[in-house]
């Protein structure tokens, strides 16, 4: 009996601070609500996966809408319909708007802010593109070397539709189209809103293109043509500076 209640302390010292061996250690009761809260914790681990650190929030600068700048010497109504609601325009410090234009303005809540002169003469640069479609194998090195000058050219995408939409999209644009058949290019762009197209082969047809039509897509015909005469009336186009709509306003800018 001596020897089995030594060999009992000695277990119970090795194993630990306790009145008993691990091994018979008394089961402790379990507790009801721990359990069901454990098990409810154990359902949802599983329904969305292990609870995970928050990502992080990356912050992003907030970059202010661009506001167009209108340089001209009258604001009429046209302008003004095209003016998104709530929107906001700078004007040159001489710019007039007409009384119509005024009230839609107002109706629409645009903001309407004067531009320093810096901004006008970017405006008044204006900003060029061109599209060459397919043809001569030729083509491929005069849009080389419109990229290559280092001017201010973009190139488009090879089609009238794109060129119009380029258009579109901001004021005091201008583009120069390459098409075998001008013609047909000229009638589909002029019946897009805002799109004033001529048909040039030289550049006194580009000279009174801009100054009686304010034409903003110059098309040319290949055929015929060197590169470097394609390049001369595209320089004569840029020359006349941001392409302006003489009839913005209405006629005699009355409106």
């Amino acid at each position: 009996m001596t020897q089995a209640w030594t060999g009992f302390e000695a277990t119970r010292r090795a194993t630990g601070p306790g009145l008993f061996p691990a091994g018979f250690a008394p089961t402790r009761a379990v507790d009801p609500i721990r359990a069901v809260d454990d098990a409810v914790r154990a359902v949802l681990a599983e329904m969305f996966g292990a609870a995970r650190a928050a990502a992080p929030t990356i912050v992003r600068p907030i970059v202010p809408p661009r506001e167009p700048v209108f340089a001209d010497r009258l604001l009429g109504l046209k302008q003004a319909e095209g003016l998104e609601p709530g929107a906001m325009i700078r004007v040159a410090t001489g710019t007039v708007v007409t009384p119509l234009a005024r009230d839609l303005l107002k109706k629409k809540n645009v903001v309407v802010r004067l531009a320093g002169a810096a901004e006008i003469a970017a405006t008044a640069r204006g900003e060029w593109g061109f599209a060459v479609e397919d043809g001569p194998g030729w083509l491929d090195a005069l849009r080389r070397s419109m990229l290559e000058d280092g001017g201010p050219w973009r190139e488009l995408e090879p089609s009238v539709d794109s060129a119009i939409a380029w258009l579109g999209a901001g004021e005091g644009r201008g583009a120069v189209l390459v098409s075998a058949d001008g013609a047909t290019a000229v009638w589909r762009a002029c019946r897009s809103p805002g799109v004033r197209a001529a048909f040039a082969g030289e550049p006194a047809d580009v000279h009174r293109a801009t100054q009686t039509l304010g034409a903003n897509l110059i098309v040319v015909d290949p055929a015929g043509k060197s590169i470097a005469w394609i390049k001369q009336l595209a320089t004569a186009f840029r020359r006349a500076g941001a392409p302006r709509d003489p009839f913005a306003g209405g006629i005699g800018g009355t409106r």
